[in-house]
């Protein structure tokens, strides 16, 4: 009988694969590994690019070695190429300093790209145009902590979008004659500064499973900082997570982006991305102000796999008083693998459909929110 308990208790051939892998990702307890390196590749189809090959290298540390107050950072870079030579870069992530006295964001980015243009509404019709165009994004925020998980600070945003080309194929010239700002061959040049205040009381960055990361934000952009034109934006980004059982969390999330003044399309509220109203194609809808929510339940299956339901709506509206109208839904279903057990740090692939025929498929690094 001893015999038989004792080789029931010894792990089989996945369970000692998965500790062998582990060991090489974050090393033991007595040698535990305090950076942590990622390179995947991915490939993706649109019919406006083709085949799409890319290369996304995450980078995981501590700025403080072995400190368990001091929260784990995240610096990734993404480089892709499309089949019809189209070509982006970004470099994008947030670091917390010891303590996490500081908490830092960063995004650089350059794109030349394509896009389909649809005009603007949550009741525009399905009728689109391809605009190619080159692009460089600068996103800049700090923030301190005055007080335990209060955080107040600056940012700084600059988008420049150029050589803007209107598809050879697309005789209706929607966009063009739109009357859109940054509609023209010039594109835009959007400048802006503000302010940022946050609340994140989350117990764990990467995956939370109680707490709560509310942050408003506004940034004005004027021609005094070079912006071609003069608007006014604020953000809204509230979430809240609520243990269920064991591991199993409810993610709740509520966002709003509201825009007054002359707003270039691109920095319109739109629905649609890899972490709200996922299904939708970006820009599909888009208008001054978008408010989206959504809720996901997270429920772990087995050791370092875990699956994921979502859902959710959204709209886009002239101003904040169409903001509770003409709604639309969104849901599906994702896969979660960890990455890294002990920063409890997980590869996402999500499947998320909309309405009227939208769906799109994610695979990337981290949770949605």
């Amino acid at each position: 009988m001893l015999a038989v308990n004792s080789f029931a208790q010894q792990k089989n051939f996945v369970d000692k694969t998965l500790d062998w892998t582990y060991k090489i990702v974050q090393g033991d307890s007595a040698h535990p590994h305090t950076k942590y390196f990622f390179p995947i590749p991915f490939l993706s189809y649109k019919p406006e690019t083709r085949w799409i090959l890319g290369l996304s290298l995450t980078q995981l540390f501590r700025s403080k070695n072995n400190d368990s107050i001091t929260r784990p950072s995240a610096v990734r870079l993404n480089i892709s190429e499309s089949q019809n030579q189209q070509f982006s870069i970004r470099t994008f992530g947030e670091v917390f300093t010891n303590k996490n006295k500081f908490d830092l964001n960063g995004l650089v980015q350059y794109t030349n790209f394509v896009e389909y243009f649809w005009n603007k509404g949550i009741q525009s019709q399905d009728v689109s145009e391809l605009y190619y165009f080159k692009m460089v994004k600068v996103n800049l925020k700090g923030s301190y902590q005055f007080f335990p998980n209060f955080y107040a600070g600056v940012q700084y945003n600059f988008e420049n979008m150029f050589d803007l080309n209107y598809s050879a194929n697309t005789p209706k010239e929607i966009m063009k004659n739109s009357g859109e700002p940054g509609t023209s061959q010039y594109g835009s040049l959007s400048s802006g500064a503000g302010f940022v205040v946050e609340y994140d009381d989350r117990n764990n960055v990467f995956f939370p499973t109680k707490g709560q990361d509310i942050e408003l934000s506004n940034c004005l952009y004027n021609s005094i900082l070079g912006s071609s034109y003069n608007f006014h934006n604020i953000t809204l980004d509230a979430r809240k997570y609520v243990g269920l059982w064991k591991e199993n969390v409810l993610a709740i999330q509520a966002f709003a982006n509201i825009n007054n003044g002359n707003v270039p399309f691109r920095l319109m509220g739109t629905l649609g991305s890899d972490s709200y109203m996922r299904g939708y194609y970006s820009g599909r809808y888009r208008d001054n102000c978008a408010m989206a929510f959504q809720t996901e339940l997270r429920k772990t299956i087995w050791g370092p796999v875990a699956i994921v339901v979502f859902g959710g709506f959204g709209t886009v509206s002239p101003d904040v008083s169409g903001m509770t109208s003409n709604l639309k839904p969104d849901y599906g279903a994702g896969l979660r693998l960890r990455a890294v057990p002990r920063e409890k740090f997980n590869i996402r692939i999500d499947y998320g459909m909309g309405i009227d025929g939208n769906a799109a498929f994610y695979i990337t690094m981290g949770e949605a929110f």
